[in-house]
């Protein structure tokens, strides 16, 4: 154990000022002791040159250096890949990369055996997270390869080990998906200040045959809530393989859901081309292989959830195909509903008109005078002028009031997706002189054009008391939600009958009938024709409801669900139970996780509900969760993921065993690409960066006997050296300290102080 000694300022320095010290107390402190006793003298100065020895000692800071050497085994972590894309056949032995990574595995093993006495030598398979060496596996397995998460793994492996490095296998390419896609550079760097070394070891091509066609989309980014007309970027990157001085073409899908069940996808269909979106775009590609960003944008027709898609279109000789479209869900929003209403002076009007002032409706009131002061009845154009409204009410009012040119105005608004309801009366339908309108084709029921306005009778009307009575079907939808499913139907048998209405006839199997009377004449109809909702309501008389009832809210809430569900804003609304899930798009088998609740009728969350929680996947099959509550939110989770398509979410609630609203609903996409095959090339470069980033360095196959060579040579044994200073402790503090002390009481006690 070595002395060594490191004074404070150099040693000229030290050494004057220690001989001043000295010097100074000897020649100060005789004049002072001198009419004290000899012996009183002597021991008060040594006592205060002591002192100075102390500083001097503490001035030359002394230490003793100890050192021992640590002979421990150090460990080698052997990592190998063993997702999908190691089933590649693109080594030159014609064989796959997993079976050239067992293959070398094997034949070092003998070496590494013999290492026992110095190294201990860990073998690991990896795909998202590392896991225990199978040596009985045959082929790739893992769907993902996500080198973040696996090299946070190895962090973990290392701690409390003396790692000497860590040997990975594999082709280098980092393909993973959230919640597995950890940046891997993060995790390299950790491991550099651990100082544990990665040696990469790549198999595999780096790109594609150039005799391969491949066209394939990226990185799909769209935002996952947008408004109302709004015009939507949609971002990706286009990789093309074996395809220069080819033109490929791209353009953006949204679902087509005309006619479908609530469970049921729609057809993909080629967004429309407006002045504001830019839904497609052709380039040239020009190498053989290209990453092109491409930038599109859509415009959002109408509200809710909306599932889009880009598509890249095939080209000639292109065999692998699934890789061409994206798909994804977005929320469409707007701030709320514009209403055109047409109709005369009768009761019904009245307290219709109030639903408009609500956060979600804004009605305008356009009068239609009748008998002798028809002719001042006047219609702004304006209001048919493009996107001014979204929901078009016509009450009891002729065809030719509006007259053919507005009429087909009103058709081309139909046509782009605004909403049309008509109401019962005697001056509209076939009678109104609709048939032969331009609007004919938009409305749901048969039209007679043959049938001539005509008096009340039981050819046109239903006559005397009609009860709504909501259908099945209708029970189900939005629209005739008047309070919890277990409740809805009593309430709308509670209404006041109607004062009779109009005898309308479904114009097809297409036409959902949601309301009947009691014998079962239609009474609400409604239907998606081309991208419009149109509904027709046989009733004219529902402020009955109001006036006689008593039943205001439920007045008013029909009305206003009827005017949302026609803008397609129902999603939009804050129901009393919610589901969400996002992402939105999921690789197969990913784990989904959903979150749902319930709030009452002022907003607040209910804690104490009950949840029934069922995914439907593109298969059919049906599902049941079990949720789970942490604070104030309600999860689950879905992991069968297998099947690629949409899988439909619906939530319930039960708060002391009633319903809570009716029920949620949503989706989310399992893709069909497959992350490891999709893209299998080799990213060599990559394993360069996290090696040398480490300390480690890059090689091939055949280079590494000799990087094994290199480690068995390297020193393992490691000599650590503990510094014990004598001067920085409590020992020369206390020792100081009481000579100080000593000195101060026995120069108090002779009366020197």
């Amino acid at each position: 154990m070595p002395l060594t000694v490191e004074p404070i300022w150099p040693w000229p320095i030290v050494i004057l000022t220690s001989v001043g010290l000295v010097v100074l107390v000897v020649l100060t402190y005789r004049v002072q002791l001198a009419a004290q006793p000899l012996a009183m003298s002597r021991i008060l100065l040594g006592l205060r040159l002591t002192t100075v020895v102390v500083l001097i000692f503490s001035m030359l800071r002394p230490a003793i250096q100890k050192s021992e050497v640590d002979e421990s085994k150090v460990q080698m972590l052997v990592l190998a890949d063993v997702s999908r894309s190691m089933n590649t056949e693109d080594m030159p032995s014609k064989g796959t990369r997993f079976k050239a990574i067992r293959e070398d595995i094997e034949k070092h093993q003998a070496k590494w055996k013999a290492w026992t006495k110095k190294f201990d030598v860990r073998l690991f398979d990896f795909t998202r997270e590392l896991a225990p060496f199978d040596p009985e596996l045959k082929e790739g397995n893992g769907d993902q390869t996500a080198f973040g998460r696996v090299l946070e793994d190895v962090l973990r492996e290392t701690r409390g080990h003396r790692t000497i490095g860590v040997l990975v296998f594999s082709d280098g390419a980092q393909r993973a998906v959230p919640p597995f896609d950890i940046d891997p550079l993060t995790a390299a760097r950790k491991l550099a200040d651990e100082q544990v070394p990665i040696y990469g070891i790549g198999y595999g091509a780096s790109s594609l045959s150039s005799a391969s066609v491949d066209i394939g989309i990226e990185d799909l980014i769209v935002p996952d809530v947008v408004f109302l007309r709004s015009r939507v970027p949609v971002k990706a990157k286009i990789r093309a393989t074996g395809a220069a001085g080819r033109k490929v073409r791209v353009r953006v899908l949204i679902e087509d859901r005309a006619g479908k069940k609530p469970d049921e996808s729609g057809e993909m269909k080629p967004a429309p081309m407006t002045l504001q979106a830019k839904p497609f775009q052709e380039f040239e590609i020009k190498k053989d292989v290209e990453v092109i960003p491409v930038e599109l944008t859509f415009a959002a027709e109408t509200s809710g959830e909306m599932k889009i898609a880009l598509q890249a279109e095939p080209v000639e000789n292109e065999l692998l195909k699934g890789n061409n479209q994206r798909e994804t869900i977005i929320t469409v929003k707007q701030g709320g509903v514009n209403v055109a209403y047409f109709d005369s002076l009768r009761p019904e009007q009245k307290w219709l008109r109030p639903v408009s002032g609500t956060e979600r409706i804004q009605l305008d009131f356009q009068e239609i005078r009748g008998g002798r002061f028809a002719p001042q009845t006047k219609i702004d154009p304006s209001w048919f002028q493009r996107g001014r409204y979204d929901v078009y009410i016509i009450g009891d009012v002729r065809a030719d009031v509006f007259g053919p040119v507005l009429l087909k105005q009103l058709a081309d608004r139909l046509e782009e997706g605004s909403a049309l309801l008509m109401t019962g009366g005697l001056q509209n339908f076939a009678n109104g002189g609709y048939a032969t309108s331009p609007i004919a084709d938009w409305l749901p029921v048969e039209l007679d054009p043959a049938r001539p306005a005509e008096k009340i009778n039981a050819t046109s009307q239903l006559m005397g008391p009609q009860k709504m009575v909501p259908t099945d079907q209708g029970l189900r939808q939005y629209v005739m939600q008047l309070g919890p499913p277990d409740k809805n139907r009593a309430l709308w048998l509670d209404l006041p009958p109607l004062k009779g209405a109009t005898r309308l006839k479904p114009l097809s199997d297409l036409t959902d009938v949601w309301a009947v009377t009691p014998d079962g004449s239609p009474l609400l109809m409604v239907m998606t024709i081309q991208r419009s909702r149109v509904a027709a309501f046989a009733g004219d008389t529902t402020y009955l409801w109001w006036t006689v009832g008593n039943k205001a809210e439920l007045h008013q809430r029909f009305w206003r669900q009827l005017i949302i569900w026609l803008a397609k804003k129902e999603a939009d609304t804050d129901l009393p139970v919610w589901v969400k899930v996002m992402p939105r798009t999921y690789a197969p088998g990913s784990t989904v996780g959903l979150s749902f609740g319930a709030r009452s009728a002022d907003g607040s969350p209910l804690d104490d509900a009950d949840y029934q929680v069922e995914v439907t996947s593109p298969d059919g099959q049906k599902t049941k969760l079990n949720p789970r509550k942490s604070g104030t939110e309600n999860t689950a989770e879905f992991g069968k993921t297998a099947l690629a398509g949409d899988y439909w979410v619906r939530v319930s609630a039960r708060r002391k065993d009633v319903s809570v609203g009716f029920d949620a609903s949503t989706r989310f996409i399992v893709d069909a690409r497959d992350l490891e095959l999709d893209y299998p090339s080799a990213d060599y470069e990559f394993l360069k960066e996290i090696s040398s980033m480490t300390g480690g360095q890059s090689v091939k196959p055949e280079e590494v006997d000799a990087l094994l060579d290199r480690l068995n040579e390297s020193k393992t044994n490691v000599t650590r050296v503990q510094t014990i200073t004598l001067w920085d402790n409590w020992g020369l503090l206390l020792v100081f300290v009481g000579l100080m002390t000593t000195e101060w009481f026995l120069r108090k006690k002779r009366g020197l102080v």
